[in-house]
């Protein structure tokens, strides 16, 4: 009898009794495409590179091909030209453990940190691992104002209200009296508050300050704390008033109004020196400065109540006072009517007191700049004022921040504190400005066990979050530099002097988050934090119980920009007090609370004093958590459009409940670097999930759609339209919302060792293979060669190789066909090249396997038991013919013949494709074994067998 076989793919199922003739147990460099077992041939070389040296990312651009080189013994980082043999260094870099690029920008990832390298003016910039931390201190310069000097009229004004008896001149206001004095007082309040600080860009009330980096794209980020500068602490500005007079009572009084017309200045204070601006050109365009509305201090719709005011006097500006015409120290005569920017002299000790930021009293301004006898200014009006509640609300709810000016990376290089420029009437239109954006979390430095690039984003997962340490003093108060200790007066002399306590503040922030604290620091100089001293003892056993020191009011609000931190803990290491006459230090621990509207914890520290506490461990919060990163293993991050700097809010997608083990998008390139609105697979414990993509561009999950779970996440491989991962069932491929696994024929636990074959040792010699290197036989079972593999997929070849590291050998499987086959394999790692299949072998040269050589290859194959129409019938084979396109002599044939499947005997071999002329031992089950030598136009397409049937009219 005569049958023709035809060869198939390799398979390990179903079992060998039910397995149809032709199907391979051994394909080694064969696969079954266009009809027949066409040769895998080997792969070209691309490049040879060093010991050492290993190709971990090709960064392609329209304009460039790099190759991105890792020198595992150096631990640096280099890159080379497509057709060049030069390696160029870039940096040293340690662990790296992929890399991936968004147009120009490199990205090199490690368990640590992510490296930003910007390729510009023919090489690559390092800018470190975030966007640099830039402190800005922000700080007012007053400008003394009164009424009378400053108003057209060079007068006081005279306001006129009911007859108020003598005795009664101090008390409340009758109702009638409340508004007449009001509505006079306040037409003249309101326009000399318009032509000193609106009209000419100035400011009278408090306000907050806040300051963020604009990017390339416009994207706002690293926002700084709001920083709460204060031209007044109490209501402000103040009108005075003297020489209440009238028939039989008081119906008139003359009146005056004193301010602080405050301009705004600023100085960089840090940029480490990690974070070079002028690297960071072509990412930061500028530092935009925001401010918030002006924080009145009295009521606008309430009255004024009576004439005694006993605290306006004392409000406090924090600032440096402008002065300018008389030389301090000199013993002019004083002139009798004073320019409103120049200092009364004579001045005495100290003289360049003026020059410092201080905290002021409103008395002593007046005493310095309008008083040239040196005396105290009359009696206030007491203004309508909001309750303590109120004020704390005003400025706790305060949340919307306007466009004021932007800061060049050339002009952040100043050394001296810049007055930022503001055009006149520019506040009057403030709310119609840009208004700031909110922050979430870009001053937390991240890290990332994968990435994906899709439609120009980048897209993190496996996230590591590193808070941030926080911001210094200077970058979170206003600007102060002294403690103005002791003014006195002696006749017509003023004395002053500085104290020059000057902390260094050890500021603490702990933060909850997924059930464990973390804790980050950050520390800074920082002068003026307290002046007096006073110590709270316990009266039976003397001992300290508490230190309260009266505090400054330019350090009264504290922000962090994570609603999570719970408690602020400021120590100071050392420092010289005026009050003790020496060196001290002592801690202070604040409660944190969630910002309403903004994204942040703060407190609100009272204006006059804090208890400065001895440290209480017992006081802050246990860490828990000492690595310092906070793992998210069940988020997304997406970044903005081309900018993989930022990755907004709207861009943090949360997948389950689970740990994501990968991403990948199964998008089919329309164009080089442009892909259409296909999902984003995240790879979870919990199953593969779909993210659908919005016309913004960012993605939302929705449900698992399948509960397959990926069990080696470097098996994830992306082909035009569809996503191959590796599961304990297989290779399942994605495609949409439906999935299927390609691998069940070739799935086997316990696979067939050819070598158990007699001489079969001679066959596998034959392929020519190194002894000492070569493991292509026997497989290993396909569960543990799947949980270390990888997926190189050959575009031009319609191909996927599955290989693994260290394992000789690799299953290739044709998407023509939905066949498999096996090759040879030495593959160490692949790349990301489509359209192309490049990948690095274990003698460091890089191939590409979608141009191979046309040299010929060595092939090997085994079929599995050929049952020859009859498998429990013993049979003798008389011939087997090898068919298929090849020459003469290139392929050379054995045959085994087993009764149990178990115990297999070679009946015959031939060095050519002929076995014939040979007579033996019936056996119910054969299998052909063959070597071949074939060229790229060579195939095998299968077999004749001629075999004899024995004793078929009885069971067996």
């Amino acid at each position: 009898m005569n049958q023709e076989i035809k060869y198939s793919g390799f398979s390990a199922v179903p079992s060998d009794y039910e397995c149809s003739d032709g199907s391979l147990a051994v394909s080694i460099n064969l696969l079954p495409e266009d009809g027949a077992l066409k040769p895998i041939l080997a792969p070209s070389e691309v490049m040879q590179l060093q010991d050492g040296e290993v190709v971990k990312f090709i960064h392609k651009t329209s304009s460039f091909t790099h190759y991105i080189i890792y020198n595992t013994g150096k631990n640096e980082l280099s890159w080379r030209n497509k057709d060049g043999n030069t390696t160029t260094r870039i940096c040293s870099f340690y662990g790296l453990t992929h890399c991936n690029a968004v147009g120009n920008t490199l990205l090199a990832f490690s368990n640590e940190q992510i490296l930003y390298l910007l390729w510009e003016s023919d090489k690559y910039t390092s800018l470190g691992n975030h966007l640099p931390d830039i402190q800005v201190s922000f700080g007012l310069i007053g400008h003394p104002r009164l009424f009378s000097l400053s108003d057209s009229s060079k007068s006081t004004f005279t306001i006129s209200f009911d007859k108020i008896s003598k005795g009664n001149l101090r008390n409340e206001f009758s109702d009638n009296n409340k508004t007449r004095i009001t509505e006079q007082v306040m037409a003249k309040l309101n326009k000399f508050i318009r032509e000193q600080t609106i009209d000419n860009g100035r400011f009278c009330f408090p306000f907050f300050v806040r300051y963020a980096l604009r990017l390339f794209d416009g994207s706002l980020v690293c926002h700084s704390a709001p920083v709460l500068m204060n031209p007044a602490t109490t209501p402000a500005p103040i009108v005075l008033w003297t020489n209440a007079y009238g028939d039989g009572g008081f119906t008139n009084a003359n009146c005056d109004i004193m301010m602080m017309a405050c301009s705004l200045d600023y100085k960089v204070l840090r940029v480490d020196d990690y974070y070079d601006l002028d690297k960071w050109k072509d990412i930061i365009t500028s530092i935009d400065v925001f401010i918030s509305k002006p924080i009145y201090t009295y009521d606008q719709d309430g009255k004024i109540s009576y004439l005694a005011d006993t605290d306006n006097l004392s409000s406090k500006f924090i600032g440096r006072l402008y002065h300018d015409g008389y030389t301090l120290g000199s013993t002019a005569t004083f002139a009798s009517s004073v320019s409103e920017d120049k200092v009364l002299a004579p001045i005495s000790g100290d003289n360049t007191f003026l020059d410092h930021y201080l905290e002021w009293d409103y008395k002593e301004i007046y005493k310095l700049y309008f008083s040239p006898d040196r005396s105290n200014p009359a009696e206030s009006f007491h203004l309508p004022e909001f309750t303590d509640n109120k004020n704390y609300e005003n400025l706790k709810d305060c949340s919307s921040f306007y466009k004021l000016h932007s800061i060049t990376l050339d002009d952040a290089k100043a050394t001296a504190r810049t007055e930022i420029p503001i055009e006149n009437e520019y506040l009057q239109s403030l709310v119609t400005r840009e208004a700031m954006t909110d922050d979430y979390l870009t001053h937390d430095r991240l890290v990332a066990s994968f990435s994906q690039v899709y439609n120009s984003r980048l897209n993190l997962s496996g996230i590591k979050r590193e808070p941030y340490a926080g911001f210094t003093p200077y970058g979170m108060f206003a600007y102060c530099d002294k403690t103005l200790d002791t003014y006195k007066q002696d006749g017509k002399t003023l004395s002053y002097g500085l104290s020059w306590f000057d902390d260094t503040l050890n500021i603490s922030v702990y933060i909850k988050e997924g059930g464990k604290t973390y804790m980050v620091r950050t520390e800074g100089n920082y002068a003026c934090w307290m002046s007096k001293v006073r110590e709270h003892k316990d009266p039976n056993t003397n001992e300290v119980l508490y230190t309260e020191k009266t505090k400054t009011s330019c350090a009264c609000y504290l922000f962090y920009p994570n609603p999570n931190a719970v408690k602020m803990v400021i120590n100071s290491i050392f420092g010289y007090d005026t009050s003790t006459a020496g060196f001290g230090g002592g801690s202070m621990i604040i409660d944190l609370r969630p910002h309403d509207f903004l994204n942040g914890a703060y407190a609100m520290i009272d204006y006059e004093s804090i208890r400065w506490n001895n440290y209480n461990v017992n006081n802050v919060p246990t860490i828990t958590d000492y690595e310092g990163k906070i793992d998210i293993p069940n988020k997304i991050y997406t970044s903005e459009v081309n900018n993989p700097f930022y990755f907004p809010v709207l861009g943090i997608n949360t997948v389950g409940t689970g740990e994501i083990k990968g991403i990948c998008s199964a998008a089919k390139a329309l164009s080089e670097g442009q892909f259409g609105q296909f999902p984003l697979y995240a790879f979870t414990s919990e199953g593969v999930w779909a993210l659908e993509v919005s016309s913004t561009g960012t993605y939302s999950a929705k449900q698992p759609i399948t509960r397959d779970v990926c069990i080696n996440p470097d098996g994830i491989t992306q082909l035009d339209s569809a996503v191959l991962f590796p599961t304990d069932r297989g290779i399942m491929l994605i495609s949409g919302s439906q999935t299927q696994c390609i691998s069940e024929a070739i799935n086997s636990e316990y696979p067939f060792d050819a070598l158990r074959l007699p001489g079969f040792d001679k066959l596998h010699t034959m392929l020519g293979h190194e002894p000492t290197t070569d493991k292509c036989l026997p497989t290993l079972s396909f569960t543990k060669f799947l949980k270390q593999c990888r997926m190189l997929y050959d575009y031009v070849h319609q191909r996927v190789i599955v290989y693994a590291p260290g394992i000789t050998y690799a299953y290739v499987f044709s998407l023509k066909t939905n066949q498999w086959g096996m090759m040879f394999s030495n593959i160490a790692s692949h790349l990301n090249s489509y359209p192309d299949a490049l990948a690095m072998d274990t003698k460091n040269a890089v191939l590409n396997f979608s141009v191979p050589v046309t040299d010929t290859v060595k092939c090997l194959y085994v079929t599995r038991p050929l049952k020859l129409e009859a498998a429990n019938v013993l049979k003798t084979v008389a011939s087997v013919i090898q068919r298929g396109l090849f020459r003469k002599g290139n392929v050379s044939t054995a045959l085994y013949g087993s009764r149990d499947l178990q115990n297999w005997h070679l009946v015959w071999s031939s060095k050519d494709h002929y076995l014939q002329g040979f007579r033996g031992s019936p056996y119910k089950y054969f299998r052909i074994a063959g070597v071949a030598t074939l060229s790229p136009d060579e195939n095998i397409y299968g077999a004749s067998v001629e075999f004899t049937p024995r004793q078929t009219n009885k069971p067996r």
